[in-house]
Parts: C-alpha cells; structure tokens; sequence
C-alpha cells in the first residue's frame, strides 16, 4: 500500500484534522455522490462505536447481506478500517482506488480521514453493498460519515474526549454527537445520564424523531471469564468476546437497533453473529501463561471501564504497560492503573513521543520503546501473572504484531 501511504503522507497524515464538511461534501458532490448508493447506519458516541458496528455488520451478515463497514482508527494496517462482510480489503484494490481518486483529495484539499471515507463511500457504492455501517471518526455533526440520510443513528454513550474540537461539558459534546440525527429518524442510545437524556428527548421532538434508549433493555450477566462473557438480553441468551461490563452495554444497544429496524431476522441468527464478533485491541488476550491482554482504553471512561472489567474478571494486581496520547489527562489515567496494578510500566508511542510534555516522562517507571518494555516486562513475568497493555490505541497498534500478524474480526 505504498502508495495510498504517500498520498495520505501528503495530505497532512492522520493529525491534521479540519473540523468542516464543506469541502469534503463538494468533493464527494464531484464525483456523482456515491455515498447515497448504500443504505446507511451511522454509529456516533465517545466509546464503544467500533463494537456497536461490528456486532450490527454480524448480524447483517449473517442474515445474508453484503455489508461494508467502516472503522477508525486501525491498529496494524490502514485496511482494517475498510470491511466487507467483516473483512478487511485487500491491499492492491485499496490502493487502486487511492491513486485513483487522488486527484479529487488534492482539488478539494480533503484530510487523512476525509481521503479514507471518501474512498469506503466508492468502494461500497462500487461493489453494490446493500448496507454500509459508518463509525464516526470525531464528533458527528461535522464528521466525514455524515453526509447522507441513514436508515438508523446511533449514539452509544457520552464523556469526556476530543474537547478541543466538541467543547468542554457533556451537554456540548451531546450537541456534536446528535449532529448526526436527521428529522424523522430512528435514534438508539446507550447514553444513561439524566440530564443528557431529557436533552435527548428535547431534540427528538424538535425533529419528529423517534428515541430508543439501551437502559430499557433487561439485561443479566450469567458468567464471566477473562475472554468472553454470557449474558442474556429481554432473557434470550448471547455470548460476547469481551468481558466487561461496557460490551454488555453496546451489545444491548446493537441487540434494541436489531430487534426494531430488522425485526425478521431471527433471534438464533443475531446469537450466532454476536458470538463470532472479535474486536482486536480491545480487551483481546493474545497470550496464556503469562497471560496478555490487549486493552486500547484511551480515554479516563476507557480506563475506569478496563479497571472494572479486571476486577469483575477476577485478575489482581495484573503488570501494567501503558502509554497515552499528548491530548489526553494522561496524569490522572496513569495514577488510576497505578493504583490497582502490581507493577506499571510507563512508555510512549514513537510517533507521538516529541509531543508529550516533559512531565509525562516524570509519571514513573519508563521505558522508551514500547516492545523492550513488553519484553522486560514477560522477561521477569510468571506463568500465573496477567500483563495488561493499555491507553492510546496507537500503542496497541506498536505492540500488538508480537502475537498477530493481522487484525481479524471475526
């Protein structure tokens, strides 16, 4: 993929970020609106947008259609981020359609991101898909995937995240999120704030739209293990890859968006989908003996669900490596998993290094290079122990081909 990576290069890369939608709409305007060809569910929200899309692209799959599915960020390679049928594109396609469209990145200047969905928005519209599922990259009102009229949105849950770009409270990253609500549309929310739901409520009437709310859903957790947990939904039963308890919680927002907008397909169907779900990087054991998980938790609701999860899982005192983006209050996530973990190790992403500050490296023990510090880190490990590997998923993406070759979703 050399040359979508020169191009991408070119464009700015994956930091520069133009929160618009004008340019990217003319672009898209320019070369005949492809997004319009594939029925469309955009899926908003701080965390859990990648699971709530995976588990939607399974149950349509496995229902028999053809589903593309688009996802950010990837952690080994930049096809990740394009599925079809849960999975990814092959290499000397997406680069054809790269340089091909090429020039209109550079005629309506598009962003690293801009760029990418554009290229989904043709791929799918090309190979006649008959559902795309779109996982906001930022935000949502002036996001990439929010160009079109969805059959169904989604908003999985809100907090802190992305505040330079979609405010400083919770009310005005809400704003953003519902951004990409539309007058007369289906809206399905894990949010479960009060005051964040009666905003909820206020802007459905404003736009004649119709709000189902996750909470509703009766859910009980029958078993947990440190891969996989049991659960039922409204008392039918389903097997999630991902112990913690936030699965649960998107996993009930897939299963509601299911039940209402595709009410056919049968229920022995959306159970099979859910349990061949894999989401890599995300509460992903990658290793026995020691055991390893790979935990991307890069924000402080990430962290407080990862130190849950280990808890409700029964790991103690688990080694920790963990590492944080320069906009993120790495300082507080680090003292968090400080507190629960037997032994911490600080590192820093290459590509991100020059941009902490100086009192990053100060947090506590560190090791520059992400894979010496697994490799210290095993070195001195336990068969019993468990290492978790944590915070920005970039360093997931560093770390995680020690185990796998490539990202698989199913």
């Amino acid at each position: 993929m050399a040359e979508l990576e020169k191009i991408l290069e070119a464009l700015g890369g994956e930091r520069r970020i133009d929160y618009s939608l004008n340019r990217f709409q003319r672009a898209l305007a320019s070369i005949g609106n492809p997004e319009k060809n594939v029925q469309t569910l955009v899926i908003a929200g701080t965390n859990g947008k990648g699971t709530v899309s995976l588990l939607l692209s399974s149950a349509l799959r496995e229902a028999g259609f053809s589903v593309g599915t688009y996802l950010s960020p990837h952690l080994q390679a930049v096809q990740e981020r394009f599925l079809h049928n849960l999975t990814p594109i092959k290499e000397a396609p997406l680069d054809a359609l790269a340089v091909e469209l090429e020039p209109v990145a550079k005629s309506h200047d598009l962003t690293y991101f801009e760029f990418l969905t554009l290229i989904h928005y043709v791929w799918s519209s090309r190979e006649g898909f008959d559902f795309n599922v779109m996982e906001c990259g930022l935000g949502g009102r002036l996001d990439a995937t929010n160009v079109n009229d969805p059959i169904a949105t989604v908003i999985t849950n809100i907090s802190y995240d992305h505040q330079e770009y979609l405010g400083d409270t919770l009310e005005k990253i809400l704003e953003e999120k519902m951004g990409v609500l539309r007058p007369e549309a289906l809206l399905f929310t894990g949010v479960r704030e009060k005051a964040l739901l009666e905003r909820i409520d206020q802007r459905c009437l404003e736009l004649d739209a119709i709000p189902y709310f996750a909470k509703e859903i009766q859910t009980k957790i029958t078993g947990i293990f440190p891969d996989r947990q049991t659960v039922t939904f409204n008392d039918y039963p389903f097997t999630l890859s991902n112990p913690s308890q936030t699965a649960v919680e998107n996993a009930s927002l897939a299963f509601l968006l299911m039940r209402i907008v595709f009410p056919k397909i049968p229920m022995e169907i959306l159970h099979q989908a859910f349990a061949q779900v894999k989401n890599p990087g995300r509460m992903e054991t990658v290793q026995e003996n020691p055991r390893v998980i790979l935990s991307g938790d890069h924000n402080p609701a990430g962290i407080a669900s990862l130190i849950e999860t280990l808890e409700r899982s029964g790991i103690h005192r688990p080694k920790i490596i963990c590492a944080f983006s320069p906009d993120k209050p790495h300082a507080e996530m680090y003292r968090s998993l400080a507190e629960i973990s037997g032994e911490i190790t600080l590192t820093s992403v290459p590509r991100l290094r020059d941009k902490m500050p100086a009192a990053y490296f100060e947090l506590g023990p560190y090791v520059e290079n992400p894979v010496q510090a697994v490799e210290q880190v095993l070195g001195r490990a336990q068969p019993s122990d468990t290492l978790v590997i944590t915070g920005s998923l970039y360093l997931i993406g560093e770390v995680r081909g020690l185990w796998r070759e490539t990202a698989v979703f199913r």
